[in-house]
This record gives C-alpha cells, structure tokens and sequence, in this order.
C-alpha cells in the first residue's frame, strides 16, 4: 500500500481586533501629518479606533471624518490576509482614498512600520486527509484449494496406477501442484506493484529511442565532415577558383599602382611647371613695380622741370627792369664807411612747394604734384634749391582719412611715432618735427623721416 502525505497549509486569519488596531495605526498618522499643531498625538498609542477619538481635540475630529469614510473590506476577506497584506491596505490603499488632505498622505510610511511591528494571530493548521486504502486482490478460501488439490491428486494417481508407478509419481506431482498454488498466490499479493511495469517499459523504450536518434544524427554528421572524395574534390575546385579571384584581383592592383605612379610623376611635372610659373609670375610683378616706380619718378622729375620753366621768365623779367626803377624801387643805401664789411643779400621768403605721395620700402616717394591730390596726396615738400627740402603730413582731412585708412602703406616709410597702427578715433595728424628729403636721379628720396603724433 502507498501512504499519501497531506502537507499543511498556513492559514493566516485576522481578527477584528488586529484589523481595528492597525486602522486605529494609521488613523493617527494621517491626523499627524495632515495638521502640523497635533504633537500631542505622538504619546499616543491607540488600540482601537474607540481609543483613539476619545483622546482627539477638535481638529482631529473634524479631520478624521475623511479618514472614516475609507471604505473597509468585509470580514471575510481580511480573515484571509496575513501581516503584510494588513500593512499594504492601511499604509498605501487607504491612503489613496480620494477626498484625504494631500500632506496627511504623507503618515503611510511610519504607519506601515508599526503595523509591520504588530503581532497577528498564530496561523492555523487543516486536518491530515484520511489515507485512502487500495483494493486487494481476494485471497482463494483454504477449504477450497485444498478440495481442488484433492481432485487433481486422486486423477494424477488414478493415471499412475495405470502404469505401474502411482504412489511415488503421484506424491510428487502433488507437491508440484501444491508449489504452484502458493506460487499463485503470492503473484496476486504482489499484484499493484507489477501493475507499474508498463511505466518503466515506456520509460525503456523512449531512452532507446533517444539512443537511436543521436547514433543516426552523430552518423549525419560525420558524413557532413571533410575529407571524402566528393567533398574534397569540391573543396580543390573552390580552393583553384579562390586562387584565380585573388590573382585577378592582384593584376588589378599591379595595374591601379602602375597607373598611380603615372599619375604621380604627372602631378610632380605640373607641380614643377607651376613653380616655373610661379618664379616668372613673381619676376613679372617685379619688373611692373620697378617700372611704376621710374615712371614716377619720370613724373616727379617732370613735375620739377615744369616748375623750373614757369620760374624762369618771372626771373629774366626782373633782370630786364631798368636801373631807375630799380634804384627807386630799392632800399636806400648807408653810406660806406671805411673798413667795414658790405651789408649781407637778404634770402628769398618764398619757398617752392611740392606735394608727395606715399614712400615705398626703399624711401622713395611714389609720385609729386603741384597741387594736392585727393586720395595721392600725403606729404608736402619745401624746398629752396629743389635739390633739398623738409617735408611733413598735409594736415587735410582727405589726406588724413587716406593715410588713417592704411597707415603702413601710407605713413610707416616716411613717419616715425608711437603706436602708428592704433586709429580707433583719431582725427588729425601732427607733424612734431619735419623729415628730410633729397632729389638724386630723378626722384625725392628720405633722407631723415618726420616725426608725427595723432589726435
């Protein structure tokens, strides 16, 4: 007989008096946080919500109305919860109940601690289930066995008697019979048991199976490996196929580098033609500045010869005044007195004028005029032998706003000053002390450059 084992369930069960306790819990804490002046609640520890309002004052009270409208499970269903479903619905479900102040919320985590700290009944315990007996296979009766194996010994005897061997044949057989009585009987005892055999065949025959699965997949896959004639000779045709791709491929390449380097030396001749070009390109922005720079010069010196020209018939004119006007156009003379020196010619108070333009990087001044030349125009010339002469900034706006837009193109070769290049807000250009300039071949030159201050 096979004994069945019931196994015990718990069955948490709470009471009333815990499911007021843990209201009561949480009715406090809500009243707590939902009013900051209720500190008097921290001393008490109510058991019930019968003990807690007796103790409320009259903020609690009307707070609490809120709280008492949660709706309560019935009894039969908190008889079925344990500790933490008790702790879950007053410490968070009842704390969801629309309609509670929002700050009085706030009391579930304190009030789940000390529900949590409660004691709950002792779970109780089902009854073990009555075993269920097995049927038996009957017993035969001994009366009737032993009638049985009385007829069966009277017939194997009679047989004997026959042929002349009865009583010792007919014992034996007997005693074989009876063996195969008990032999019987014990098989119907052991009967339940054989009963499973066909399980254990089962189980027999699937494990053969699963043997017999895994010896044709293990085959299967032996013949899938490399190694015979078919799948050797497709392996030597890939291999020649793979090598005449890769040698296709490396003529391509031998072919691409070929063509690279043609590509290369092309580029390095072009890049050598362009240097050459480059180095004519530059001869030639040198040989049309040396140029710009004699016909200046032709300009200046024709500028100067022009002025020579217009001077000398003023000259001869006054070479040709008769002595009379010229004696009573004179000052009178002292008379001369023995000894003493003769009276020195006075000098000319005209002194020539010439307008300059910017100086290049060697000191020569660009361009001369006559007159001021807008946008040219930089620096005016004096000079009494128009070999030699002082030279200064022309302190006009249109020539300011000129040399302040490039000052080191404009003033940088000819002035010296502090911080040349700082024009933020600078509106004149004071010359402190003139430069110095020579004509020799054909062009005014510095000599000495003319020192300037901004304002």
């Amino acid at each position: 007989m096979l004994l069945v084992a019931v196994a015990v369930i718990p069955a948490w069960s709470v009471t009333d008096k815990e499911m007021d306790q843990a209201r009561a819990i949480a009715a406090k804490f809500y009243l707590r946080w939902a009013n900051n002046g209720s500190g008097y609640l921290d001393d008490v520890n109510p058991k019930s919500m019968a003990e807690l309002s007796s103790k409320l004052k009259a903020k609690e009270k009307e707070n609490i109305k809120a709280f008492n409208a949660v709706k309560v499970p019935s009894a039969a269903e908190y008889a079925k919860w344990d500790k933490q479903k008790l702790a879950d619905f007053w410490a968070g479900t009842a704390f969801q109940t629309p309609g509670l102040n929002a700050e009085g919320r706030g009391g579930r985590s304190k009030a789940r601690k000390l529900i949590m700290e409660m004691k709950v009944s002792a779970p109780a315990k089902e009854a073990p289930k009555p075993e269920t007996p097995k049927p038996e296979t009957p017993k035969p009766e001994a009366g009737a066995v032993e009638a049985e194996e009385a007829v069966v010994a009277d017939t194997i005897i009679g047989t004997m008697a026959e042929v002349g061997d009865a009583p010792a044949a007919g014992d034996e057989i007997l005693k074989d019979q009876q063996q195969m009585e008990k032999d019987a009987a014990d098989a119907s005892m052991k009967e339940p048991e054989q009963s499973h055999t066909w399980v254990y065949i089962l189980v027999l025959a699937i494990l053969v199976g699963v043997v017999i699965w895994l010896v044709v997949y293990a085959a299967n896959l032996m013949k899938r490996q490399p190694g015979s004639d078919d799948e050797e000779g497709e392996s030597a045709e890939l291999r020649a196929q793979a090598k005449k791709a890769i040698a296709r491929k490396n003529e391509e390449l031998e072919d691409m580098r070929k063509r690279l380097q043609a590509e290369e030396s092309r580029s390095a001749d072009l890049g050598a033609e362009l240097e050459k070009m480059k180095l004519e390109c530059k001869r030639a922005e040198d040989k049309v500045a040396q140029l710009r720079e004699e016909n200046m010069m032709l300009r200046n010196n024709a500028a100067i010869q022009q002025q020579r020209r217009e001077a000398a018939p003023v000259a001869a004119a006054a070479a040709q005044a008769s002595p009379a006007r010229q004696e009573a156009t004179a000052a009178p003379r002292k008379p001369t007195v023995a000894g003493a020196k003769p009276a020195e010619p006075a000098q000319a108070p005209i002194l020539k004028v010439i307008y300059l333009g910017r100086a290049n990087a060697r000191g020569i001044f660009v361009r001369a005029d006559r007159k001021i030349n807008a946008g040219n125009t930089i620096y005016r010339l004096d000079t009494n032998d128009g070999l030699v002469g002082t030279f200064h900034v022309v302190d006009e706006p249109e020539v300011v706003d000129v040399a302040l837009a490039n000052p080191s193109e404009y003033l940088a070769n000819g002035c010296v000053g502090e911080d040349l290049q700082d024009t933020l807000g600078v509106t004149r250009i004071i010359t402190e002390s003139a430069g110095t300039a020579i004509f020799e071949n054909g062009y005014w030159k510095v000599l000495r450059k003319t020192k300037v201050r901004y304002e």
